[in-house]
């Protein structure tokens, strides 16, 4: 072998060990699908709530410009206690006419919520949840209060001084969930194909469990109903 079949041998290894270490080449995006879906709730809501605390004798009722919809309630989820890295989001619960708007907020593990306080009273936020245990004090109009949570679960927040206001942070730890629609639609992106549990929740409802296939770049269709009463 002369001096440059030598030299073509060695350029040759060289080059398919370049590429061979470029992750490019060796390695494929894990195969992902969504799924898609409706979500119908039964209810009729009344939501005519007396004060208490340190405001007695009051009646609070939803003001008539803000239309609200249990849909806004239920989160739907894929049943998964695996952690995925996510980017944390950053959302608001504000404290609006005595009500957390919204009710329920769903967020990944990391995320931060902001509380911030938009009624001429002063206003605070706690929790005594398993997960999130925090008081953030009492504070007026126009000021406002952020709780990163870091573990999943369900957080059940509430304000000291009315006790009839209430809202709930869900924390997962994965990012593989939504809030449908005011139609009640929803759909979950780049979920990993594969048999998965998929679950309607809503804080009165309870929840609903369907399975379904997620394949390569399709979308598995899904429709849950959900039977809401009027509390006492």
């Amino acid at each position: 072998m002369d001096r440059l079949q030598v030299c073509a041998g060695v350029a040759l290894s060289m080059a398919v060990l370049c590429s061979s270490a470029r992750p490019d080449v060796v390695a494929r995006e894990t195969a992902t699908g969504s799924l898609t879906g409706r979500v119908h709730v039964v209810s009729h809501p009344a939501r005519r709530l007396a004060t208490a605390g340190v405001y007695p004798g009051r009646i609070v009722g939803i003001q008539t410009d803000r239309e609200t919809s249990e849909l806004d309630n239920v989160i739907v989820f894929v049943n998964a206690t695996t952690r995925v890295d996510s980017v944390p989001q950053r959302v608001s619960i504000r404290q609006t006419n005595e009500e957390f708007v919204p009710h329920v907020v769903a967020v990944t593990a990391g995320s931060t919520v902001e509380f911030p306080n938009d009624d001429l009273i002063f206003h605070n936020v706690f929790s005594l949840s398993r997960v999130a245990t925090f008081d953030l004090g009492r504070y007026p109009r126009n000021a406002s209060k952020a709780r990163t949570f870091t573990k999943p679960g369900v957080v059940k927040v509430f304000c000291h001084l009315h006790s009839h206001m209430s809202a709930i942070v869900r924390v997962f730890p994965h990012p593989y969930f939504a809030v449908p629609d005011r139609n009640g639609r929803f759909t979950i992106p780049d979920v990993p194909v594969g048999r998965v549990e998929i679950t309607a929740w809503h804080e009165r409802a309870g929840e609903v469990t369907r399975s379904a296939s997620v394949e390569d770049g399709s979308a598995a269709e899904l429709t849950f109903s959900l039977p809401l009463t009027d509390p006492e």
